[in-house]
């Protein structure tokens, strides 16, 4: 009895503890996760300021008079507070201002903080922005505005002071950086007006069946479909609709598609990507209730995946050893070796990889070892998986045919190495991956190589931002002495 009652009586001390400080949810870092390019190029996505005490938004606009008049007392702010952990961005939502145009007003008029061009106006929508000027406060992680009005109470439409009577910005920042909230978190803005998307757009309802099932056949579906890659698929309307939310979070946030290449820096074949425009029209489809359409599930009526070759059948198809993958962890790089048993000399004009399980591939890289020990293009040491490659399979892009009248050249007797890179599902997983070879009956005029710039030498701080990686200088006197299309390099045959 007497140890009952010690029990009983130490239950009900945590209890007490507990019931005067009961645990609270940690709010989700990736609410609200907007990622945009800045004017320059850089990529920035708002949870990688999560270590930040607050991020400031401040709204900005070209020719703009308040916002160039206000630029001196911004800057102010920023060299006082940047120093105490916040973060400090522009963002310009302007449908008239381009990036280059907005570089070009960062140069002119001394900017001193990113310019985040919200091209599709997410942020705007969000936020409901409809002036410059405006100074926005957000939580670094509930991304909770905080404070949102002017820096202080300076300027005036056509008119401005000397001096300051009141510094609403700064007022808020120390009260933040103090442990509490601003006193007041609205003020009267002045500014400029930001045209809204949303108050040209037609009054025309989005539906699936019309506008949105064939964004995500043409962008999506290739992974997001029984046996790819992805974790779901999209199949028909009810699946789509249960994962808007989901679908919203990753658009915003440009986890989604996989593609990061900035759209504005050259041409890209095979991109998933979506334009502004498309992912405008789902996200507008999510907040209007995603309403279904009239007609048939276009999505439905998509044929089912055939397991047919590209360019017809191989010359050579290889079976590689089967694969065991756990059903969770980190799961290093697996390799095989591919004997060809080639009896003669041939010229390789493609290849085609096909994974036993889509689910479980993230990537393939085929190479010849043997031949890969010294690049012969340039005179530093050939990097293995990345210099002289023959072929890479991933995702929904799994054939590699190289330009016409080039080909990779293969001795007899070649023996060549596949890398396999799998990723988990939650459940014990088998694969057993097919390599197609397509040969040349006649040599081509071109032997292909690949080469690839990289620095695989760096350390990334704690905490750090969009850092820059040193490249070495054998590196960059690739660059200069080669014409590189990215990852392939091919040349004459002597």
């Amino acid at each position: 009895m007497k140890s009952l009652r010690s029990i009983l009586l130490l239950l009900l001390v945590f209890w007490a503890i507990l019931g005067c400080n009961p645990p609270k949810p940690i709010a989700d870092s990736r609410t609200n996760d907007y990622a945009l390019y800045d004017a320059e190029g850089d990529f920035h996505r708002l949870s990688y300021y999560n270590n930040a005490d607050a991020i400031v938004l401040w709204v900005q606009g070209n020719g703009c008079p308040i916002v160039r008049n206000a630029l001196l007392d911004f800057n102010s702010v920023v060299k006082d507070y940047a120093k105490r952990n916040v973060v400090f961005f522009m963002l310009n939502s302007n449908l008239q201002d381009d990036r280059a145009k907005i570089a070009k007003e960062a140069s002119d008029f001394g900017f001193e903080v990113p310019v985040l061009v919200d091209s599709g106006q997410w942020v705007a929508d969000a936020l409901d922005i409809t002036l410059t000027a405006e100074a926005i406060v957000l939580h670094p992680i509930s991304r909770e505005v905080l404070y949102r009005g002017p820096i202080n109470d300076r300027l005036d439409y056509e008119s401005q002071k000397d001096y300051l009577g009141a510094t609403y910005l700064r007022d808020a920042l120390d009260a933040i950086l103090d442990g509490s909230l601003p006193k007041e978190k609205q003020q009267m803005a002045r500014g400029c007006k930001v045209t809204r998307r949303s108050a040209l757009e037609k009054n025309d309802t989005i539906t699936y069946t019309r506008d949105v099932a064939p964004i995500l056949a043409n962008h999506c579906v290739q992974c997001h479909r029984d046996g790819g890659i992805a974790p779901w698929s999209m199949t028909d309307y009810n699946t789509v609709a249960g994962w808007s939310a989901m679908i919203k979070e990753v658009l915003v946030s440009k986890r989604m598609p996989p593609w990061k290449a900035d759209p504005e820096i050259g041409a890209f074949k095979n991109s998933f990507a979506l334009t502004d425009s498309q992912t405008r029209t789902i996200l507008r489809w999510i907040e209007a209730g995603v309403p279904p359409g009239e007609g048939d599930d276009p999505l439905r009526a998509l044929p089912e995946t055939q397991d047919n070759w590209e360019q017809g059948e191989p010359d050579l198809v290889v079976t590689l050893k089967e694969e065991t993958i756990p059903a969770s962890k980190l799961i290093p790089y697996r390799y095989q070796k591919v004997a060809l048993n080639l009896t003669e000399d041939k010229w390789l004009r493609g290849v085609e990889i096909q994974p036993g399980n889509p689910k479980v591939v993230h990537h393939v890289v085929l190479t010849n070892t043997e031949t890969n020990k010294q690049s012969p293009i340039t005179d530093r040491e050939a990097r293995p998986w990345t210099d002289n490659y023959i072929a890479l399979g991933g995702g929904a892009d799994e054939a590699t045919f190289f330009p016409e009248n080039a080909g990779v050249f293969l001795p007899k007797g070649t023996t060549l190495t596949m890398q396999l890179h799998y990723t988990a599902t939650g459940k014990e997983e088998k694969d057993q991956t097919r390599i197609g070879f397509y040969f040349y009956d006649e040599p081509p005029t071109r032997e292909f190589y690949a080469l690839s710039p990289a620095n695989v030498n760096f350390t990334i701080p704690a905490f750090g931002k969009n850092v820059r990686l040193t490249v070495a200088d054998e590196i960059n006197r690739d660059i200069k002495i080669h014409y590189v299309v990215p990852h392939m390099h091919y040349r004459g045959k002597s």
